[in-house]
């Protein structure tokens, strides 16, 4: 009986997402209800509070966040954006690889998807349209690129540090169980998407050097700046800094460039010390407005706190009100113990919850606390579930209505959320099978 009065709680969180409830709140009330359940209602309240402070979680999500609104006080993002959208303008051939691309390089750089959508679409959406492209098509090329992945790659991402938290891999090794599985899937996506995509010249094309009325005339309205403003007064130099805490970390792994490191780094450059000191190098370069800038990384900090550190907490109570009623137990044996049927489960419920929610983050980071630390004696298993799991639930927020990425993506491009989402999802379906069956064939 108790299982089952369980099992209606955890229906009725999904009834209450499936509504738009609030994924905190839902993640909250549906972990003390299960705790209750159990007779350890104050357990929730125990994780509550030790995860509201934890420096392993808050430390590296934090900093990657307030050093990608520093970026966009700079203006960095945009030069980045444009350099990376540069050779797009000669073939419009380009235009879809080369759009996808950009937002998924921008997107490791920058961990907020819509952040990375607003700086690319000022300058993708006009070009793409001027070359011949249906408004619903531009927008889809945008939430493909900007929500395809790309901060899986970055250190500080929610998913990648809970997969490197709950398996006790060291970070390289997640990453490097991250690449081929989401270099894969995405290509894949990317391929079938702009295989299956035709120019539509039924729609008057916008002119790259539009005004931004005439944009915002045409369904392309923009709180940025026109897509030809932006690149007045080019500085180059600062599309180098937005990558520089990755190649810090990448160029500080022991074995890489140095044999060992001194004590404190041994394992390699932590992702908190890489943003702070990237942080400084963009406040020495870009000192004009230095008070405004200070503002913006602290800013970036806490709208991290308030938007993804809130979905860890809340994440893991509702973890723990599984582990209190047993239900934990029968995950962790579901996933580990049925081979290619526990991956497909790794893959399907975090997927399906990205889709429901239009978060990645809270799918992901429930499934790897609930799953991976009781994995740890095979790592390899751990990464490849964790990995999945993290992949899949990326993939789901994008084809999400929900997705705070695609409204905003639909609400710039003047089309409905609908048209962006069929164009999407079927790709990105394409690009799962992939990314599962690279899993499944190392067979970790």
């Amino acid at each position: 009986m108790q299982l089952f009065v369980a099992l209606v709680i955890i229906a009725l969180a999904m009834v209450a997402l499936v509504r738009r409830v609030d994924v905190r709140l839902t993640l909250f009330a549906a972990g003390l209800a299960l705790a209750s359940l159990a007779g350890k209602p104050l357990v929730v309240l125990d994780v509550f509070l030790a995860e509201m402070g934890n420096g392993k979680t808050i430390g590296p999500i934090c900093s990657a966040m307030g050093y990608a609104f520093l970026l966009r006080a700079t203006g960095c993002d945009r030069e980045m954006v444009q350099l990376l959208l540069a050779p797009a303008r000669r073939a419009w051939w380009l235009l879809i690889p080369g759009g996808c691309l950009a937002g998924f390089v921008a997107n490791i750089a920058v961990t907020s998807q819509t952040a990375v959508a607003a700086a690319i679409a000022p300058i993708l959406l006009p070009l793409m349209r001027a070359a011949g492209f249906s408004t619903p098509v531009a927008a889809a090329t945008l939430v493909l690129g900007c929500s395809g992945g790309g901060s899986l790659f970055n250190p500080g991402d929610a998913d990648l540090v809970a997969i490197h938290e709950a398996s006790g891999a060291a970070m390289p090794r997640a990453l490097a169980a991250m690449f081929w599985p989401l270099v894969g899937g995405f290509v894949t996506a990317v391929t079938v998407f702009a295989l299956t995509t035709r120019r539509d010249f039924g729609e008057a094309p916008v002119q790259v050097g539009a005004s931004l009325d005439d944009a915002r005339g045409r369904g392309l309205a923009t709180p940025l700046q026109s897509p030809i403003a932006s690149l007045d007064k080019p500085q180059r130099w600062k599309a180098l800094l937005p990558p520089l805490p990755m190649a810090l970390i990448f160029l500080l792994m022991p074995g890489v460039f140095f044999p060992e490191l001194p004590a404190p780094f041994a394992r390699g450059l932590p992702v908190l010390h890489a943003m702070i000191f990237s942080a400084g190098v963009v406040l020495l370069l870009c000192r004009r407005e230095v008070t405004a800038s200070v503002k913006a990384f602290f800013e970036g900090m806490g709208y991290a706190y308030a938007h993804v550190i809130s979905l860890i907490v809340t994440a893991s109570c509702f973890i723990a009100g599984m582990t209190e009623i047993g239900l934990t137990d029968k995950l962790v044996r579901l996933v580990s113990d049925t081979g290619a049927g526990g991956k497909v489960a790794a893959g399907f419920f975090p997927g399906l919850l990205g889709v429901i929610t239009g978060s990645g983050i809270g799918p992901s980071v429930a499934f790897s606390k609930a799953v991976l630390p009781a994995l740890r004696d095979n790592l390899p298993a751990a990464l490849d579930l964790g990995v999945l799991a993290a992949i899949a639930a990326t993939f789901g927020r994008t084809m999400s209505p929900a997705a705070a990425v695609v409204n905003f993506s639909a609400t710039q491009a003047g089309v409905s959320v609908t048209e962006i989402v069929k164009r999407t999802a079927p790709p990105l379906l394409a690009g799962f099978a992939v990314v599962f069956l690279i899993v499944f064939a190392r067979g970790g």
